[in-house]
């Protein structure tokens, strides 16, 4: 099992623990995780309208007015697209391009890429983030004592995520982002530099 040390706030080490081989011990599967990169991708897209045609219009099918006689154009229907109320020509058609993944899939694409992260040296844990009040400027110390810098994904467990004091004070860091575990994709381990 892997080995890592675990910090304070004030950037000293208090402790190690072992990581499960399952989760930060996984050798590095590319094509398991670029599928999963291509899954988050998807389903992050802007999803397209779907505009009706001819054939899918609410208007009635009866002839407009009779064929001869009117000294008018001949028409059938009122359902081309040159008549207001008619369908759309070479419209949106509302297909969505999928790529799903299995959960099981996507999880161990993830500790794929949390391991090869892990062997990296990326990795900062903290034993405990607590702040009395809000302050980004003790945020920002100890990032600094920890010598965290670059890229930064910060995963907080649900308490900490619903704290509002650390939510304040971490939300104005630049380039970090903050999830709550299990709440985070293989896309935010891959572009971070750094993983507390």
């Amino acid at each position: 099992m892997p080995q890592m040390a675990v910090y304070d706030q004030a950037g000293e080490k208090t402790t190690q623990i072992e990581v499960p081989d399952e989760i930060l011990g996984l050798p590095f599967n590319a094509d398991l995780v670029q599928q999963a990169v291509t899954a988050v991708d998807y389903a992050r897209k802007r999803r397209c309208g779907k505009a009706k045609d001819r054939g899918e219009v609410s208007i009635t099918g009866a002839k407009w007015y009779r064929q001869k006689g009117t000294g008018r154009a001949r028409h059938g229907d009122q359902t081309p697209p040159h008549f207001v109320g008619g369908g759309v020509a070479h419209g949106p058609k509302g297909i969505q391009p999928t790529h799903k993944m299995p959960k099981q899939m996507r999880r161990k694409a993830t500790y794929c890429a949390l391991s090869a992260r892990a062997r990296e040296g990326a990795f900062t844990i903290i034993d405990k983030l607590q702040f009395e009040k809000i302050s980004t400027k003790k945020f920002a110390q100890v990032l600094a004592d920890l010598e965290v810098d670059g890229r930064i994904l910060l995963l907080l467990s649900p308490e900490e995520a619903r704290d509002e004091v650390i939510f304040k004070s971490v939300r104005n860091i630049q380039a970090l982002v903050a999830r709550e575990v299990p709440h985070f994709n293989v896309r935010d381990v891959l572009w971070a530099d750094e993983i507390m």
